[in-house]
């Protein structure tokens, strides 16, 4: 079995500052919209599969025929992860999606504080339909999870934020620490202290700055030792080793490059892209750092100290 990563979607009702999409739109003022067809990506995967559904640029609860994607995709006994900012929903909606899920699937808010801070990152989020959201699912048998991203402004209330979540019937709670600070404008209002910040962050530029650092690599990509984990397909259908190589910074600088028009599931199949020569050689470059694209080196060369 093959645990799939999949953006539905390009769209979303929010504009994360760090987002790609958010990125996207403040450098060329226009946006991308783009949705996976249904049908093809059922042929796709088939059956007895594994999916997280979260997005680089979007939020698959927006994707137009969502529910359809998840009643499909359970027929075929699949297990759905499925990622979320939880806004802007209505409980009916809710209580659709939950009559089409079961308990080995689980539904993530990204919730990034409580009702005065969640805003601040996720802008545009409307704290009273995230609620909405997370009372229909409580009632459910589908298992729910808070995600929380330190920031300046919220890594107070990381606590606070816990106990809320039992309260509230959150089966977990989980700290996703953040890599994503790339400027001073970020750093300055966003970054948390240092104990609240993914590792990668700290070792980036030494990566990127020294061409003799070297370090240990375990690609999160490989499961013994073959390409199987939190493999990557973007709202346009194209095929990426993860969602970090699917993302505007890499997408175009690596052999998954969309101009190509290679590895999309319209003309593919799992075994004709995992089967290329070409893929298969990448896979390969992964598993030492020296050879690893830039990529992988800054994802899977430090977080695994």
């Amino acid at each position: 079995m093959i645990d799939w990563h999949i953006e539905l979607t390009s769209k979303c009702t929010l504009e994360c500052p760090l987002c790609d999409r958010t990125w996207f739109y403040n450098t060329f003022k226009k946006r991308l919209i783009h949705e996976i067809n249904v049908e093809q990506l059922i042929n796709f995967l088939g059956r007895n599969q594994s999916i997280t559904f979260c997005g680089n640029n979007g939020d698959p609860i927006y994707h137009s025929k969502f529910i359809e994607v998840c009643r499909k995709l359970k027929s075929n006994n699949t297990i759905i992860n499925i990622t979320t900012n939880g806004s802007s929903k209505t409980q009916k909606w809710w209580g659709e999606l939950t009559k089409v899920l079961n308990k080995n699937d689980i539904i993530n808010f990204s919730i990034d504080g409580l009702e005065d801070t969640n805003h601040i990152y996720r802008k545009n989020a409307k704290w009273n339909s995230i609620m909405d959201g997370v009372k229909i699912v409580a009632k459910s048998n589908v298992p729910m999870c808070w995600k929380f991203i330190p920031f300046k402004h919220n890594q107070h209330q990381i606590n606070e934020a816990k106990k809320l979540s039992k309260q509230l019937g959150f089966n977990k709670f989980e700290i996703e620490y953040s890599d994503r600070f790339p400027n001073e404008e970020a750093k300055n209002n966003l970054m948390p202290d240092k104990k609240n910040v993914d590792n990668r962050f700290l070792h980036r530029e030494k990566i990127l700055s020294n061409n003799n650092y070297v370090h240990t690599i375990k690609p999160k990509c490989l499961k013994n030792n073959e390409p199987a984990v939190r493999l990557y397909i973007d709202a346009e259908g194209y095929f990426y080793p993860c969602c970090y190589i699917g993302s505007y910074r890499y997408k175009f600088k690596s052999m998954f490059s969309p101009k190509d028009g290679n590895f999309n599931i319209k003309k593919y199949s799992i075994k004709d892209i995992l089967n290329n020569v070409r893929v298969k050689d990448f896979f390969k470059t992964t598993k030492d750092f020296k050879s690893a694209h830039e990529c992988c080196k800054i994802q899977c060369g430090v977080i695994n100290d």
